[in-house]
């Protein structure tokens, strides 16, 4: 990230006069120095104070608990999604995790207005993270809710600044929206902001239910990808199914009983059981490759909902990038997916 400029410095009689007002610290705050390192010129996390009672908070995780003293200043994001949540309660992470599409920092079109112009430095592909770049960002808080980091790489995160990791109670990226909004939010001292987030957008599922409550009565199968003639399927805790059975569809059909060990997130439905995804609905979060091979294959294209047009393709790969909001599925991702998938879920579908 390139440093920001030094603002000039205020005229000498202008100075005086804040000195004689009391407010010589802020004329000087005023008169940034080139010399300044370009860590201390990289934009700090917060934008507006968290309550001093916010703190000390101390957040259990899967590697322990850690305490947070005071508020952080600067939020490295190493959850893949992590940034959403922060940005939605205010704080603007100095880091984040680049995973696909190759967004400027990792701020995809629903956080912009969030993100207010600022772009973290990128400090991970994935799951290979630069501890050298997160250092040299001096973070005073690592976020990792939306990871699963191991043991080891939890030891090296903590030498740097304290590190709060995914939840206990669920797999490694199995914690629901909610749950991480509230923990971040706990995390930089504004839970309450985060609780009202959460009330909010819960709101807005319900209103959709309540609008449509056919989909109450359908099922729907939130599809992965077509490998050598075979269909993989999303688990119903993984995050894009969740978002659906959020507007009320049913996700958890009878053939995929028994089919996922814990920490799988999908599942193979062979070619041969191809007539098991014939249900009301079936969703993909898709790139044109796929598509194309989907066009292509002749036991899907046979399948009653596939002719009847009953089936989302989500495009995460480019502009407006629905399935990546659907894949994100965070508080900010959310009512820009919505926007965009309601009005396919609710056309009228005819052979």
């Amino acid at each position: 990230m390139s440093a920001v400029p030094a603002r000039p410095c205020l005229p000498l009689r202008v100075l005086l006069a804040l000195l004689v007002a009391g407010l010589l610290a802020l004329a000087l705050a005023a008169c940034g120095s080139d010399s300044d390192d370009a860590g201390s010129a990289a934009p700090t996390s917060s934008a507006a104070g968290a309550p001093a009672s916010a703190f000390p908070v101390t957040i259990e995780h899967a590697h322990g608990s850690t305490t947070i003293e005071r508020e952080p200043k600067r939020v490295v994001a190493l959850g893949w999604s992590d940034q959403d949540p922060l940005l939605a309660l205010g704080v603007k992470p100095v880091g984040t995790v680049e995973w696909f599409n190759e967004e400027p920092g990792a701020i995809f079109p629903w956080a912009e207005k969030a993100a207010g112009g600022s772009v973290p430095e990128i400090v991970a592909l994935a799951d290979e993270t630069n501890y050298e770049k997160v250092a040299a960002l001096r973070p005073d808080l690592i976020l990792a809710l939306y990871e699963g980091i191991d043991e080891t790489k939890y030891d090296k995160l903590s030498k740097i600044a304290p590190v709060v990791a995914n939840d206990p109670k669920y797999d490694a990226f199995g914690a629901p929206w909610e749950d991480m909004t509230i923990t971040a939010g706990r995390a930089v001292g504004r839970e309450p902001q985060a609780r009202k987030l959460v009330d909010d957008l819960h709101a807005r599922f319900a209103t959709l239910r309540g609008e449509h409550p056919e989909w109450s009565r359908q099922t729907l199968v939130m599809m992965a990808d077509l490998v050598d003639g075979n269909f993989s399927v999303f688990s119903p805790q993984d995050a894009k199914t969740r978002f659906f059975a959020a507007l009320g569809f049913k996700t958890t059909p009878k053939f995929l009983d028994g089919r996922f060990k814990t920490g799988e997130n999908t599942t193979i439905v062979s070619a041969e059981e191809a007539r098991l995804l014939d249900v009301d609905r079936l969703a993909w979060t898709s790139d044109p490759v796929l598509v194309g091979k989907l066009r292509k294959n002749r036991l899907y294209n046979r399948l009653d909902v596939v002719k009847d047009g009953r089936v989302s393709y989500l495009d995460y790969t480019k502009a407006p990038f629905t399935g990546a909001a659907v894949t994100f599925n965070s508080v900010l991702s959310i009512p820009y997916a919505l926007d965009r998938v309601i009005p396919q879920l609710a056309a009228p579908k005819t052979r």
